[in-house]
Order: structure tokens, then C-alpha cells, then sequence
């Protein structure tokens, strides 16, 4: 990465890259587009803003903006409390503008005052970008106006947003998008530029992206098979205990053929081991069946994942 020159500012040394890539990200009113509009400046308002979502509005509205001779570029995205909009088509907007736009920074844009959960984006954050790419964000507050206070005594007496800064980098920043005074955007973009410092200039790319989705995806399969597993189980053992508790043994071997083989275990030190082994019945036998089934694939599934993962790296 190519740096454009260094300035020296109250005694530290900041590097400048030539281009500096923002997306913000935040419940729906949090004031997303307002503060992405402050940063880029001027009087255009070239980020819609809005108190709400449509499924037609752009799931990811990227804009850009020269700075001091540095380009920055400002990803804003739907809310990511709006219902109207699936999960998947904001992934793949996501990717799409990280195949062109690796990124610097992630700003975590919070109402001051707001009611609703405030660790539900930093939640979303973790379960869609991995919890690493919390050290690439900031906490930016909006509606700094209406606080009475300096913002360090107001985290002071909030633990809840205190635990989301923590949770993040440790850094966090005020805007007050009704005032047009830069020094607060020049603020921001000193507080940026030291945390991309602190990182080593590492961008979060597409590569990262398309990993962390198949990280999480695989711990989700995990935790489907070993419930599918403890269902069938269930249903296993209670077929058996009216059918007098024979026929468990065989159903183990099948778990066990299957793949998952602490279930197979537990089933097989509690099945009794006299008389002739009984019939299944037939919930029990098509649970098995599931397990063996859904076990197949996740195990397929795992060994392409792996194979991927083995070529991006």
C-alpha cells in the first residue's frame, strides 16, 4: 500500500494513505446518512437521509469525498434493525462493494437517548463480520447536541454503552450533524487514522469477509447436527423405554456410522443389554435416518469449506 506522505501532529507521526475506505453501520435512525454526509461535507446531501428503510432503497449507498488531498469514500447500509430487508441480499451487497472497496474503518453509529438494545448491532457486527473486526470500529454518537454533558462522563454513568466502547476498539467519537463545524469531522479523522495505525494498515477485505461467513456458517452446522442428534436420541430412548429399552444398541451403531459419535456413545451406556434386540419404531427409525442424513452432508460440506479455505490462504 502506497503511503502519501507523513504529518506530525501534537508531537506523534501519523502516516497518510492515499485513500481511506468508512462504512457505517447502526439500527435504523441511529443517523447513519446524516453523519455520513457530515464527513463528506459541502452542502450536497449526497447520502439519503431517512428515518426508516425500504426494500427499495439501496441496501449499501457508497459515496466519496477529497479531503486534505485524501480520498475517503463512505459506505452507508440499511438499518440493521429493518425486517424489510433479508439478511443474505445485505451480504452480498457487502461483498460486492469489498471486491473494489477493501475497508479501513467500520463506525458504529449510536442514537444518544435511544431506547432500543444497544448490543444488538455489536451482535450483528460479531455474527456477520467475525468478532476481529471489532478492532476496526468506533463507536460514532449522533445528536451530540442534546447532551448535557461531556461524553466521557455520560459513558460514565451508562454502563450499557460503556460495555459497547469496550467491546469494540476502546474508541468512540460525538457528532452533532446539525452543526457545520469540520473540527469535529477532523477529530474523527485523526481518531481513524490512529486506529488503522494501531492495526498496521490492514484492511478488512473481501477475503476476509467470504471466510468469516464460512466460519460461521460451519459453527452453525455444528450446533444443528449435535441438536438433530440429542432430538433423535430422545426420540430413540423413548421408543425403547415402551418397548422395554431394547433396541438402542442398534440405533447407536447407526449414529455411530454417521458420524456423530458422542451421541452413539451415550445411547449405548444407557441401552440394556438382555433379550433380543427390538424393532425401532418408525419416529425413531426416521430420526435416525435424519441424522444419518444431515450428518452426510454437513461432513461433505466441511471437507469443501476446508478445501477453499486451504486455497485462499
Amino acid at each position: 500500500m502506497q503511503i502519501k506522505r507523513e504529518e506530525k501532529r501534537n508531537g506523534a507521526v501519523f502516516r497518510i494513505v492515499s485513500d481511506l475506505n468508512i462504512m457505517l453501520l447502526g439500527l435504523t435512525g441511529a443517523g447513519k446518512s446524516a453523519s455520513g454526509n457530515t464527513i463528506l461535507g459541502g452542502d450536497r446531501k449526497t447520502l439519503e437521509e431517512r428515518n426508516y428503510f425500504t426494500s427499495e432503497t439501496k441496501i449499501c449507498a457508497p459515496a466519496h469525498t477529497v479531503v486534505d488531498g485524501q480520498t475517503i469514500t463512505v459506505i452507508d447500509t440499511v438499518g440493521l434493525s429493518d425486517t424489510a430487508v433479508k439478511i443474505t441480499d445485505v451480504q452480498t451487497q457487502i461483498e460486492q462493494i469489498m471486491q473494489n472497496t477493501p475497508l479501513d474503518v467500520f463506525l458504529l453509529v449510536i442514537k444518544l437517548g435511544e431506547t432500543k438494545e444497544k448490543r444488538e448491532p455489536v451482535k450483528w457486527i460479531q455474527e456477520n463480520f467475525g468478532a476481529k473486526v471489532l478492532k476496526r470500529t468506533i463507536v460514532l454518537f449522533t445528536h451530540g447536541d442534546e447532551l448535557g454533558v461531556s461524553i466521557e462522563d455520560h459513558l460514565g454513568e451508562c454502563q450499557t454503552l460503556w460495555s459497547v466502547v469496550d467491546q469494540c476498539s476502546g474508541a468512540f467519537h460525538v457528532f452533532n450533524n446539525k452543526d457545520e463545524d469540520r473540527t469535529q469531522v477532523t477529530e474523527l479523522l485523526e481518531k481513524i487514522e490512529f486506529l488503522r495505525r494501531t492495526n498496521g494498515y490492514r484492511r478488512y477485505t473481501e477475503q476476509d469477509f467470504k471466510k468469516t461467513q464460512k466460519d460461521l456458517w460451519l459453527k452453525k452446522c455444528d450446533i444443528f447436527i449435535v441438536a438433530i442428534a440429542l432430538g433423535a436420541a430422545a426420540v430413540i430412548l423413548a421408543g425403547a423405554a415402551l418397548r422395554g429399552g431394547e433396541g438402542v444398541l442398534g440405533g447407536a451403531d447407526v449414529l455411530r456410522a454417521a458420524g456423530v459419535g458422542e451421541a452413539a456413545t451415550m445411547m449405548a451406556s444407557v441401552a440394556p443389554r438382555t433379550g433380543p434386540a427390538a424393532l425401532l419404531g418408525a419416529a425413531g427409525g426416521a430420526a435416525l435416518l435424519a441424522v444419518a442424513a444431515c450428518a452426510g452432508l454437513y461432513f461433505l460440506a466441511r471437507k469443501y469449506l476446508s478445501r477453499e479455505n486451504d486455497k485462499s490462504d
